[in-house]
């Protein structure tokens, strides 16, 4: 900036020589040639100086060149034209100096004193597992031990239940009939004899094993749910609540089957419907088979099947749906019915 400054007065002042200056508005106006002369005893260059005031710069007027500064630069109106800056483009970048030789090494500073102890790292990862070794060789068979003293004879064990008797023998085959001897002559009647002594009564033969249990005269059936839909969770779900169960006596029950009405809507591959049975209250086990309802507007039965066992017994009965699929979904449930025989 400042070469650009020196170049832009020394052109100034080669192209200005003698001229007159009077006080004008504004300023002071001269008439050229311009001659600076430097007083008497100057010991620097010759220069125009331009103060900054901040201010805005003289409208350009035609016919008249004026030299202004205007944002920390010195620019120029050529006749009646747009103030410019009188810099030029910036020149190419000369090339590097000459590295300077190395200066001395300076003498080595005083050892700085032991700086405070920094906080704790964290805890590294463990690392992993090694590998497991080879085994190694076998060790020499040790010596046989004293042998041990007898030890104390332990109780006597509880008898055990008398067995189950045992099925009677085949009746052996009759033997061959005797041959019929000859009619003798007929005897005289005898007096009738006195009335013989009545005979004991024979020893109680054993208790035959326990029948089966008996039928019903017809199936029973007992009715869990009448109504046109129902919207099943994921998984197992129990189809009314609480207040959807039946106290039932199958104590005499030997076959169970689960049958349900489905009306259009249906539930993925793999949903079923069964009944369920608890003995305590708390635990549930199933009691029927599995009926499916994955096919819409029809009626579907588990299929008869013999009682589980454990299950004769007067318990809480209820009815759960199985969704196999992964979201919510709705069942046109219509009914269930369980029935015994």
């Amino acid at each position: 900036m400042k070469k650009c400054r020196l170049a832009i007065m020394l052109s100034l002042l080669s192209g200005m020589s003698w001229a007159q200056c009077a006080t004008g508005t504004p300023g002071t106006n001269c008439s050229g040639p311009l001659s600076v002369q430097p007083q008497s005893g100057n010991n620097t260059q010759s220069a125009i100086t331009l103060v900054d005031l901040g201010l805005p710069v003289l409208a350009p007027a035609a016919g008249q060149y004026t030299l202004s500064v205007a944002s920390g630069m010195i620019v120029e109106s050529d006749n009646g034209n747009s103030y410019h800056t009188l810099m030029g483009l910036q020149g190419l970048q000369g090339p590097a100096g000459a590295s300077g030789s190395q200066g001395a090494t300076g003498p080595t500073g005083a050892t700085g004193g032991v700086g405070p102890a920094g906080p704790q790292g964290p805890v590294g990862l463990v690392g992993p597992t090694g590998a497991v070794g080879s085994v190694g060789p076998a060790g020499a068979t040790g010596a046989t031990g004293a042998v041990g003293s007898q030890g104390v004879t332990g109780a006597t064990g509880a008898t055990g239940g008398v067995g189950a008797v045992g099925p009677a023998g085949a009746v052996g085959p009759a033997g061959a009939a005797g041959a019929v001897g000859a009619a003798g002559p007929s005897g005289a009647v005898g007096p009738a004899g006195s009335a013989g002594a009545q005979g004991s009564a024979g020893a109680q033969g054993p208790q035959g094993p326990q029948g089966p249990a008996g039928t019903m005269a017809a199936p029973s059936d007992y009715s869990f749910y009448n109504a046109t839909g129902y919207k099943t969770g994921v998984g197992t779900i129990e189809v009314g609540g609480t207040f959807d169960r039946d106290q039932i006596d199958m104590t005499n029950a030997t076959s169970v089957r689960c049958v349900v009405t489905i009306g259009p809507a249906a539930l993925p591959s793999g949903s079923y419907a069964e009944a369920e049975y608890t003995p305590d209250g708390t635990n549930w086990f199933p009691l029927s088979g599995e009926a499916p309802v994955t096919t819409p507007n029809g009626l579907y039965s588990s299929g008869w099947q013999g009682l589980p066992t454990g299950a004769n017994g007067d318990y809480v009965v209820r009815i759960v749906v199985f969704n196999a699929g992964t979201a919510s979904a709705q069942i046109g449930l219509r009914q269930v019915h369980v029935q015994f025989k």
